[in-house]
């Protein structure tokens, strides 16, 4: 389970832009892992992750409270949808989205670890709602540089 402090972080770094690192298992010696960064799918690519979504006929609450037979279960059978949902994160835009999809899902399935695979996907279904950005959302308005001051000083005292 992810805690609120922890879903905060993750929607500033959504905010930011700066993307979450996947692990992918290399063949070679030399380095074991390389990362790629997993970012927040474009409106195009949230609507095909909506739609595989939808056809799994799965429910986030019912995904948080598998056990692990159940997860392992569910990666067996939707384990191409769930690798394309987030290789759409990875590439983004119209046309690469498009085009290096399936390979990236591929990728995907064949070189991470199934459990960060898992992983990465339900932080891709969290991220799609708006709640953890709430909080950051009420600090933004709060420090807005741009709204009057409540706090004039009194004009009869002359300070």
């Amino acid at each position: 389970m992810i805690s609120n402090k922890e879903k905060e972080i993750l929607a500033a770094k959504v905010l930011t832009d700066k993307g979450i690192a996947l692990p992918l298992r290399l063949l070679s010696r030399k380095r074991r892992y390389i990362r790629w960064k997993m970012r927040v799918p474009t409106w195009e690519s949230r609507i095909r992750m909506n739609e595989m979504y939808l056809k799994m006929n799965v429910r986030y609450d019912d995904l948080l409270k598998m056990t692990y037979e159940e997860k392992l279960q569910f990666m067996i059978n939707h384990s191409l949808s769930v690798s394309r949902m987030v290789a759409y994160g990875i590439v983004r835009g119209p046309f690469l989205g498009m085009l290096l999809n399936r390979p990236v899902a591929w990728m995907l399935r064949n070189y991470m670890h199934p459990a960060a695979l898992e992983e990465s996907w339900m932080i891709i279904n969290s991220i799609m709602t708006t709640v953890p950005f709430e909080n950051i959302i009420r600090l933004a308005e709060a420090t807005n540089l741009m709204a009057p001051n409540l706090s004039q000083p009194d004009k009869t005292k002359g300070s």
